[in-house]
């Protein structure tokens, strides 16, 4: 009799000993250990509600399309004038009636969906209505799972991330707890990422600093600051080489000569054809890398560049440097997003009723 209690006995201490062993992380909420995850509810955390901006998507777009064009012309060595973005479209003449075939099988294949509407040699392009509908609609998914990507590379355990009617997300980040970590998840939820290498308008580039943006417009230009010195400006071409749609990867390194974090960057077959193209056909000229709207450097081209690489150096600390990689390789947002509402819940309520389940825990035990 005694032997078959201490048999028990054992087996009954082994399973105890082995549930507090596994329990553990989850009770204390220790760093290492398989721990259960607890909710908004119970650890507290960040709530975000963003607004996707949809309509930006619509003219991301057109500017994606216009820079097909002007690469396709070039490649082709036809001639045409006056390419711009007039908002969500962009207009060009065609210099010879001759290639109007051309550049007709030149637009329907760079995209789907598009209104061509000609005047004699002039093109004016625009998206169909059901173009647009579609555009918005799928610039809101994309940020649903853009937004989520970045969060699970970020390393938040189960973050929840989830469309809220027609243009809101709802953002949840269960331990989230100083407002240095609040600051870095909102800002790498917000940015967009969009990188685009641009032409810098060599031309008329002394004139940067003092042009207005009307001006620039009427040129075919926008002025970006320089990420490192808000106060300096560069005129650059509005049509981009390319765009972020093309980036395949991009990882954090340190520059050999200063030890600065850079981020490398690698394109696609389609976007590394076109970077080579282009550099060398423009030896001796500027390209920009442009970052959301701010260059973060505009080296001069010094001969044809392949491969299909690049590097964005802008003063990061290493933690932007990665944060930044993060959102390039998770994708630009075709849309940008912004912050609605945001607030920072306790666990109080949530530490309250886990106290009182361990406690209820123990006398069951007793």
């Amino acid at each position: 009799m005694t032997s078959k209690i201490s048999y028990r006995l054992l087996i009954f201490l082994a399973a105890v000993i082995f549930s507090a062993i596994f329990a553990a992380p989850s009770i204390f909420q220790t760093e290492k250990g398989s721990k259960i995850n607890l909710g908004l509810d119970l650890q507290g955390g960040l709530h975000m509600l963003l607004e996707v901006q949809s309509d930006e998507a619509v003219v991301s777009k057109i500017k994606s399309i216009a820079a097909s064009v002007n690469y396709a012309a070039k490649r082709d060595d036809l001639l045409m004038d006056g390419l711009k973005l007039e908002g969500d479209s962009f207009e060009f003449e065609i210099l010879d009636a001759d290639e109007a075939s051309k550049f007709d099988a030149i637009l329907h294949s760079a995209a789907s969906g598009l209104d061509i509407q000609k005047s004699g040699e002039k093109y004016r392009v625009t998206l169909t209505p059901e173009e647009v509908e579609a555009t918005k609609k799928y610039a809101i998914e994309q940020a649903v799972e853009t937004i989520r990507n970045r969060l699970d590379q970020f390393g938040l355990a189960e973050p929840t991330v989830a469309k809220q009617g027609e243009s809101y997300i709802l953002v949840e980040l269960p331990g989230v707890k100083n407002a240095a970590d609040e600051q870095r998840a909102k800002d790498l939820i917000a940015k967009a990422a969009h990188l685009q290498l641009m032409a810098v308008d060599d031309v008329r580039q002394d004139r940067a600093q003092t042009i207005s943006a009307a001006d620039a417009r009427a040129y075919g230009d926008v002025i970006y600051p320089d990420v490192k010195n808000p106060n300096y400006k560069y005129l650059i071409n509005e049509i981009p080489v390319l765009d972020g749609a093309m980036l395949v990867d991009a990882k954090v390194a340190f520059d050999q000569h200063t030890n600065q974090p850079i981020i490398n960057f690698t394109l696609n077959s389609q976007g590394a054809q076109i970077f080579g193209d282009f550099t060398g056909k423009n030896v001796g000229k500027r390209l920009a890398i442009v970052l959301d709207g701010k260059v973060y450097s505009a080296p001069r081209i010094n001969e044809r560049i392949g491969g299909g690489s690049g590097q964005i150096s802008g003063g990061f600390s290493v933690e932007e440097a990665h944060d930044v990689a993060i959102a390039l390789r998770s994708g630009a947002l075709l849309a940008p997003v912004k912050v609605s509402e945001t607030r920072s819940i306790g666990p109080s309520l949530g530490q309250d009723s886990i106290d009182k389940s361990m406690a209820a825990l123990s006398l069951a035990a007793v």
